[in-house]
């Protein structure tokens, strides 16, 4: 370093980190207050970012360009340092205000309440204070952190509840595996379709309009199906049972033409019927086609079954059972 410039590699990529961060902090800046967008996120990244590289350059930039307004380089590097953790700080605050406003976390009638994100964002403020505290200023928060430390156990028992949906909420969120929309099973509960989802439940309405509300902890401690993601084609499979006395090859010949000509089904992938073998003088056949929504299965299977039972009959093809 000459005369306060700097001129060593890592003196040099200090300096062009901190003209990259400064400019686009100030354009974060315009960005917000000039085209009046929501940009506060991106805009305490960038002043996170710019305050730690003022700190880290300590060594060359005091002299170069603070050494006026700082009595020493220790206050210079403690006031960077605060400002960093600060804005760290801020950012994890909006970030956490961002997951709780999105639209998978918040239903239509009820938003997070406002204790607990008045919670989350005072602990968030402490844990800077704390830091900053201890190693930047050296000064111990033993004490405080105990008792920090207690208040919040003591918030966390009285709402261990409503905390544990809260965040169990927040992962389904995170993980997003159903939107509202989707028809979905959740665990051996009755499939539905989901219809609104909150902080604390998700609503799920089933096929004879009954509504069910079940809580966002009983979602992540549970396997989900979800019938319409990746795509809404999804297969249906079900047994129908025919005498010995018919042949397979005639049953699987009439069924699979009937089927594949019903307008019912999916053409690709196409449908099967399929042998599964004998048993007590029947022979079982599954028979297994895609749809195209699964909300509409009952009525498709519903033609599709009349569809059967007349190409049954007109081919002479004896009795039958069905199974589904």
């Amino acid at each position: 370093m000459i005369n306060g410039v700097p001129n060593s590699l890592v003196s040099i990529l200090q300096l062009a980190a901190l003209l990259i961060f400064f400019a686009m902090a100030v354009a974060a800046f315009i960005d917000i207050f000039i085209s009046k967008r929501n940009g506060l996120l991106y805009f305490s990244a960038q002043l996170t970012l710019l305050f730690f590289v003022l700190s880290i350059s300590r060594g060359w930039i005091y002299t170069l360009a603070f050494h006026f307004i700082f009595d020493s380089i220790e206050i210079y590097g403690q006031t960077m340092t605060t400002l960093s953790i600060a804005s760290a700080a801020y950012f994890v605050d909006r970030l956490v205000g961002a997951f709780l406003g999105r639209s998978g976390l918040q239903g239509k009638n009820e938003a997070v309440p406002g204790i607990l994100v008045h919670l989350v964002r005072g602990l968030i403020y402490l844990a800077a204070l704390l830091v900053i505290l201890q190693f930047v200023f050296g000064q111990s928060v033993t004490a405080l952190a105990t008792l920090s430390g207690a208040a919040a156990l003591i918030l966390g028992m009285s709402a261990q509840s409503t905390l544990g949906e809260m965040f169990a909420g927040l992962a389904i969120s995170i993980s997003h595996p159903f939107k509202v929309g989707d028809w979905v099973q959740v665990g051996s509960l009755e499939e539905g379709q989901v219809v609104d989802q909150t902080w604390r439940h998700v609503v799920i309405r089933t096929r004879n309009y009954s509504v069910i509300n079940i809580n966002n902890s009983v979602i992540a401690g549970n396997p989900i199906r979800n019938f319409s993601s990746p795509t809404k084609e999804v297969r249906v499979s079900e047994k129908i049972y025919f005498d010995q006395s018919i042949s397979p090859n005639s049953i699987q010949l009439f069924l699979g033409d009937a089927i594949r000509g019903s307008n019912v089904v999916l053409d690709n992938p196409p449908p099967k019927i399929l042998f599964r073998g004998a048993k007590d003088e029947k022979c079982e056949y599954e028979i297994s086609y895609f749809i195209d929504d699964y909300g509409n299965m009952p009525s498709k299977s519903d033609k599709l079954w009349k569809i059967v039972m007349e190409t049954i009959i007109r081919n002479n093809l004896g009795t039958v059972a069905r199974h589904q």
